[in-house]
């Protein structure tokens, strides 16, 4: 009998309960894997001194799990990645996942390159280290920190300067000094370790598009959702259509100001909708603009069956678009920015409508082409359920992507 292959899952930064979107993906792949007959462990880094890392109990995950654990300053490129390795290493993996890293992971790439290793990447890993949102003062930035790295040094420095002057380092600026992000050398080794990888996957094509000079073997794998746990009732008819918009509404990359533009030109010609977003400022609400503040997962899914219209307006480079696939899980047609993820995940004119970032006149004239017509309405939201079950179940997902990948790397 053929002993059953071990993948070691690694991530630096992995909680649960999940802190974002990153964790609850990598929570789906480490079980879809292990569904698929490999042994899996995941191996992740601890420190009580901070929020953000590692905040798990072992015992309460599905899967075999070994947390790490260190001071505030042992995070540092010459500890963490040692110690990292030598867990792994004890376990014997035949491959290594290794997931969420930020600054510090392309010092642990390099400590687990003699076993064959993929690398997921998020945006803020990979096309600005510092900043995920590639977004200043209202404008996309143009630049990569791996084609243009001497541009993005001096950004850097310059944003992060007064936390590091004065001393006020959160994990992110503290661990970003540690790992001398931004020198050169960084740069070096990061690409190093882009060449190294036995396979990269991307969350969309624009960051596949980054990283294919560096390496023939990226594959773009997009996030999913348990599609069977999101219900799919026909809205209810009222007088007042309701446009939702869920995420981080308060972070200005995501486009919220859009919207409430657009929903200013729809209001001066109309009153029949009414615009939602995870909002905490109650204070900006209108009479067809509401802050409904922030909602947990089965709050989010029943916004979702109270709407009947979904946007997502994100200004920057939005690495997947999970709302997307969650909206279009419920039935709803969505209206979303053609950036990023987002233009994968919805098929303009036949889930929803795709518009410009930022394009406000645009976004307005497809929402009221969708206000007008309830059978569009009706059309495109199960066209967008069928695509959800088609492309973004984990059921389907898992082994249509991960099965091959990881046949491919341990063979």
């Amino acid at each position: 009998m053929t002993a059953r292959k071990r993948i070691a899952f690694v991530d630096l930064y992995f909680c649960w309960p999940p802190h974002g979107g990153a964790d609850v993906d990598l929570y789906h792949v480490i079980r879809g894997v292990q569904d698929l007959d490999y042994d899996v462990h995941l191996f992740v880094s601890n420190c009580d001194e901070t929020f953000e890392r590692g905040t798990i109990t072992p015992s309460e995950l599905p899967f075999p799990a070994t947390r790490v654990d260190f001071e505030r300053r042992e995070i540092t490129p010459d500890v963490l990645p040692e110690r990292i390795r030598d867990a792994v290493d004890a376990w014997k993996p035949d491959a290594v996942f290794l997931a969420h890293g930020f600054f510090l992971k392309p010092y642990v790439a390099k400590a687990l390159a003699h076993h064959p290793t993929i690398s997921r990447y998020y945006a803020y890993e990979l096309t600005c280290p510092r900043d995920n949102r590639l977004f200043r003062e209202g404008v996309t930035c143009p630049n990569s920190y791996l084609a243009t790295p001497d541009v993005c040094r001096s950004c850097a420095l310059d944003l992060m300067k007064g936390d590091i002057v004065h001393e006020r380092l959160a994990p992110g600026s503290e661990e970003y000094v540690a790992a001398r992000a931004y020198a050169p050398a960084y740069h070096r080794l990061v690409i190093e370790t882009l060449r190294a990888f036995r396979a990269i996957v991307a969350s969309n094509g624009f960051h596949k598009q980054q990283m294919d000079p560096f390496n023939d073997h990226v594959r773009v794998i997009p996030g999913g959702v348990d599609v069977a746990s999101f219900p799919c009732e026909p809205p209810a008819d009222k007088a007042r259509k309701v446009i939702l918009m869920t995420g981080r509404a308060e972070d200005p990359a995501k486009g919220m100001q859009t919207l409430y533009d657009a929903g200013e030109r729809l209001a001066a010609t109309r009153n029949d909708f009414e615009i939602r977003v995870t909002h905490s400022d109650y204070a900006i609400g209108n009479d067809w603009f509401k802050a409904i503040g922030w909602h947990g997962h089965e709050g989010i899914m029943r916004l979702y069956q109270e709407s009947d219209i979904c946007v997502f307006p994100p200004l920057w480079q939005e690495p997947f678009g999970l709302v997307a696939v969650e909206a279009m899980a419920s039935g709803r047609p969505v209206c979303a920015s053609r950036v990023g993820g987002l233009q994968d995940i919805v098929v303009d004119g036949e889930t929803g409508f795709l518009f410009d970032s930022g394009d406000a006149a645009g976004l307005a004239e497809r929402l009221a082409q969708l206000l007008d017509a309830p059978e569009l309405r009706r059309r495109m939201g199960a066209a967008g359920r069928e695509r959800a079950e088609a492309e973004y179940d984990w059921t389907r997902l898992i082994p249509k992507h991960y099965g091959p990948l990881l046949e491919e790397v341990t063979r």
